[in-house]
């Protein structure tokens, strides 16, 4: 009775999450269909059972209840899920392609109504051929990102791939342990014991999710965190355009509209690199190189979306070094000439200005304001 009310429960926050999903849907953002029907249908699972179980409507046909054919379909959207997850696009051709196994095993099962044992050897290697595949591109995108901008992105949901990788094991291991002891008259019992045992792990996927609302709202919202400064700390990026596109970049919007939380998050993550090596800023075009963007996407986020140009930004970033290297004590062992150098300013004076200009504190001022 206890995890029959956490399947109806886990039911209903998964239908809850589902229409998160769909109201935090930006129009020009692309949505991981695949994250949506998982939970979704997850959810419809386990609440129409609740419905049943506790006999709050009336008799109804539920089309979950014994259904062996659909976990096939399961296990499918579940890898897309990862393949739309790292990689960000699954052509229409693969999605076909991947279905149609599930589709044709559903069409003769239901012309030659073949044995539970015929089924069982089938979900079997059907599941483990999908466990495998995810796995791959999982090892693959850890072990074979060749830009910065797949390390970054990968960075920023490597503890989340990790996690539902794991969970898409132990869902693995359960449907088959439910399954392959069934019988033909225990089935009928099997699938509330699996409701209740995979509502276990459902219940954690969703706390998962609402502690970590990033995987709700995406890049942007992880850009307001990056983006968030103190009083005393230089602001950089809008998160609005700045002002209506000029003709010239007409074409070039087209191409970067929705990209553009993607660029600066890229970005924003490079520049932490950047501080963390700190020995010589890269030019436009070797920046966009080490982003694996073109140059001309860079310069259509600085032009609309930044406080600032890409020259600008690069003073900004070497003024980020030096109140990282004040911050650490630099000045208390240092002069002001040597962390003028150390920040890649040639002059003390441009130094000087730049920081108060930007800053609003002068270094020593600064120093002192830290102290506070």
């Amino acid at each position: 009775m206890v995890f029959d009310l956490l399947s109806f429960f886990v039911g209903f926050l998964l239908l809850v999450l589902s229409f998160i999903v769909l109201i935090n849907h930006k129009k020009d953002k692309k949505l991981n269909l695949f994250f949506l029907i998982v939970i979704a249908v997850a959810g419809l699972q386990r609440f129409l059972h609740g419905l049943e179980v506790f006999g709050l409507v009336g008799s109804f046909f539920n089309p979950f209840q014994g259904n062996l054919i659909f976990p096939f379909f399961k296990f499918t959207g579940l890898f897309l899920f990862f393949e739309n997850l790292l990689i960000k696009s699954t052509s229409y051709k693969r999605i076909i392609l991947h279905f149609l196994f599930p589709l044709l095993f559903a069409f003769i099962s239901t012309a030659f109504n073949p044995s539970l044992g015929v089924i069982q050897v089938v979900f079997l290697l059907f599941t483990t051929v999908y466990l495998v595949f995810t796995i791959q591109l999982v090892w693959k995108y850890v072990y074979s990102r060749k830009s910065i901008k797949e390390t970054l992105h990968f960075q920023s949901i490597k503890f989340w791939v990790y996690a539902l990788l794991a969970f898409f094991i132990l869902f693995f291991l359960l449907s088959n342990y439910l399954l392959l002891t069934s019988t033909g008259e225990t089935m009928d019992h099997k699938f509330p014991r699996f409701y209740a045992a995979s509502s276990v792990l459902w219940f954690l996927f969703v706390v998962y999710i609402l502690k970590n609302p990033l995987l709700l709202h995406g890049e942007r919202l992880l850009l307001q965190k990056l983006n968030s400064f103190k009083k005393e700390e230089v602001a950089v990026w809008k998160f609005n355009k700045k002002e209506p596109t000029d003709l010239e970049d007409l074409e070039v919007e087209k191409k970067v509209r929705e990209k553009v939380d993607e660029i600066i998050f890229a970005i924003k993550k490079n520049e932490k690199e950047l501080l963390d090596n700190f020995v010589l800023l890269p030019s436009l075009k070797e920046f966009a190189f080490r982003l694996n963007y073109p140059q001309s996407h860079i310069k259509y986020v600085f032009k609309y979306y930044a406080y600032c140009s890409f020259n600008e930004y690069q003073n900004i970033l070497k003024i980020k070094y030096a109140q990282k290297l004040i911050k650490s004590g630099y000045l208390d062992t240092h002069t002001i000439d040597s962390l003028s150098l150390g920040c890649l300013f040639t002059h003390r004076s441009t130094f000087y200005k730049t920081f108060k200009k930007l800053t609003g504190y002068t270094p020593t001022e600064y120093q002192l304001a830290l102290k506070d």
